[in-house]
């Protein structure tokens, strides 16, 4: 199992189902499954990604291609046909011959310069660590990252002996698989 937890959200909406489970709305990734969950490990799960997942499939690869080699089929800004294998692409191409710290590094400069100055000190004064803000982050995380890593739900976890709603099991990782 797969658990994560993240102080950073991005945005992106997609289909959203709210469902009667436990009384909470239940955000599904656009997976093509009949089942409408991630084919078991080792097998290929078809996505079906719509308007808002394609956009922001652009947006991340237009910033990384700045990192990256050359790529011999680069895409203008308003090319929607950017799908997830030129994403993995243009990502894989921008960590080529890249240490781990370098990696991070890159990732870094990218989710920064999709905000505007001042942005991350703003956060932090908005969201300081606490379990509300660690909470509240998980719960954006499910339904604004499913077009990055598919379907994910948010599951207690305990921190220095405080159990919180703060982690997020992806439940089938599609930047692992693809990449």
């Amino acid at each position: 199992m797969v658990v994560v937890q993240v102080a950073l959200a991005s945005v992106s909406v997609s289909s959203r189902h709210w469902g009667a489970e436990r009384g909470r709305g239940v955000v599904r990734c656009g997976i093509a499954e009949a089942s409408g969950e991630p084919a078991p490990m080792g097998q290929k799960t078809k996505y079906n990604d719509g308007v808002f997942a394609k956009a922001f499939m652009t947006l991340f690869a237009r910033k990384i291609e700045k990192f990256g080699r050359d790529i011999d089929d680069k895409k203008g800004w308003l090319d929607y046909d950017y799908d997830y294998e030129s994403f993995v692409q243009v990502s894989k191409s921008a960590m080529q011959g890249r240490n781990r710290l370098q990696q991070q590094q890159v990732v870094r400069l990218v989710l920064l310069s999709m905000l505007p100055p001042g942005a991350p000190a703003q956060f932090r004064k908005l969201f300081p660590p606490t379990k509300w803000a660690a909470e509240f982050n998980a719960a954006l995380t499910v339904p604004f990252f499913h077009w990055l890593v598919g379907p994910s739900e948010v599951v207690e976890v305990e921190v220095n002996g405080v159990k919180q709603k703060s982690g997020v099991h992806i439940k089938k990782c599609r930047l692992t698989c693809k990449s």
